[in-house]
């Protein structure tokens, strides 16, 4: 079975549980995190690497993540440190914004040597986003955890979700993000994210993308809500149209997408006798694992929560056999 390591931040998102938000529910989330449930929800291997804090809301982080049948070995305590939290509002269409409250908080207070007794299984994935990006303290271990996992024969992930309002320097988030192509080989990002980038380049978008396969990533997920999404190789365009729900809350839909994909292609792959590098040059294997993960996305969005609203396997095979019907 493929072994999933998910890294970065695990934290409590603050959800709205009325329209007025006049009170909130507390529930586990961190796009990381929910990557890592997301894929243990279906069925793979999944492992947090992470920090957790020393307060009141660490229990409850540790608990969720083996709740859901994540492995936490590599999620290390973080003394004298806080939770991170995101209170999150969401509008009537389910789209969601957020405000960060990460003063003195473990998921940037942790070093490589945390990392140290991680075992990296051959034909693996490595995952992880922007967030561990955001100063950099925390970009340089980011930086050396991806290297690692790449010495080590690890497929290399990267949804970037960008949350600017981390930034300690907003304007050049674009270089710390671009640093990390050079060993990425499967990159997610929004239509929104994508035209933040290029606009911080100065270039348009399609320059962009082509800049991100030239530097050597494989496959490009791109994300655009309801619309219809691609994957983009060197080579290939692929859209699917994103099924049709009734969206409560996109908080962790793009976190489910990915989860998706990743648990797809390396289905595939095992079916198939391929490498996982090799499932990335075969366009139907990234076909079907894109129609997964949208299935996955759009499930999720159905709900409220992140961790919560992460579907299962059963579900996701019937909601994909029923959109046949």
């Amino acid at each position: 079975m493929t072994r999933l390591i998910s890294f970065g931040e695990i934290l409590i998102d603050m959800l709205p549980a009325d329209s007025r938000c006049t009170q909130f529910l507390a529930i586990a989330g961190g796009a990381p995190a929910n990557v890592a449930v997301g894929f243990a929800k279906l069925g793979g291997q999944a492992f947090f690497a992470g920090g957790l804090a020393t307060d009141g809301f660490a229990p409850i982080l540790q608990n969720a993540l083996h709740d859901y049948g994540v492995d936490t070995r590599y999620l290390v305590a973080v003394a004298n440190s806080q939770t991170a939290m995101a209170v999150v509002t969401l509008d009537d269409l389910g789209e969601r914004s957020f405000s960060f409250y990460r003063h003195n908080t473990a998921d940037i207070q942790v070093n490589l040597a945390h990392f140290s007794a991680i075992h990296w299984q051959d034909d693996g994935i490595f995952h992880f986003c922007s967030n561990t990006l955001t100063d950099d303290t925390i970009a340089n271990v980011t930086y050396q955890l991806i290297q690692q996992a790449q010495k080590n024969q690890q497929l290399i992930s990267f949804d970037v979700n960008l949350r600017p309002a981390l930034w300690q320097k907003p304007t050049e988030m674009g270089s710390y993000v671009e640093q990390c192509f050079q060993w990425v080989d499967v990159i997610k990002l929004s239509q929104d994210e994508l035209t933040h980038l290029a606009k911080l380049k100065g270039v348009n978008e399609s320059d962009y993308l082509a800049e991100i396969l030239h530097q050597g990533v494989k496959v490009i997920v791109l994300s655009n809500g309801p619309l219809p999404a691609q994957i983009v190789t060197q080579t290939e365009t692929i859209s699917l149209a994103a099924p049709t729900i009734n969206a409560i809350d996109t908080t962790a839909g793009g976190d489910s997408l990915i989860a998706g994909f990743l648990f797809e292609l390396s289905t595939l792959a095992k079916q198939q006798q391929l490498t996982l590098n090799q499932s990335l040059r075969n366009i139907a294997c990234l076909q079907q694992a894109l129609q997964f993960g949208l299935h996955c996305g759009a499930l999720t969005c159905a709900q409220k929560g992140a961790f919560p609203a992460l579907p299962e396997l059963s579900a996701v095979l019937a909601f994909v056999e029923s959109a046949k019907n």
